[in-house]
């Protein structure tokens, strides 16, 4: 069984799909706690900017349109 993991650009580095699941549901808690750093932040970042970058993020996520078992392999080119 292969562990799911998501790459956060900011401290370059995996988590485990439950850590970052467990991340935003306790910035979302605590929207006014400072973290030590965001998703796409490397600095000290707030409870709610990190809810602000998830929500971001899937939106940029559901408007690439690609999906899931698509990502990070080569586009074919389109027929004509």
């Amino acid at each position: 069984m292969s562990r799911r993991t998501i790459y956060l650009p900011a401290i370059e580095r995996r988590v485990s799909l439950a850590a970052y699941v467990n991340a935003i549901k306790a910035a979302k808690a605590q929207p006014e706690q400072t973290f030590t750093h965001g998703l796409t932040t490397w600095w000290p970042t707030t409870g709610r900017e990190i809810v602000a970058q998830f929500r971001d993020g899937m939106q940029d996520r559901i408007n690439q349109a690609m999906p899931y078992h698509r990502r990070g392999r080569p586009v074919a080119p389109s027929q004509p």
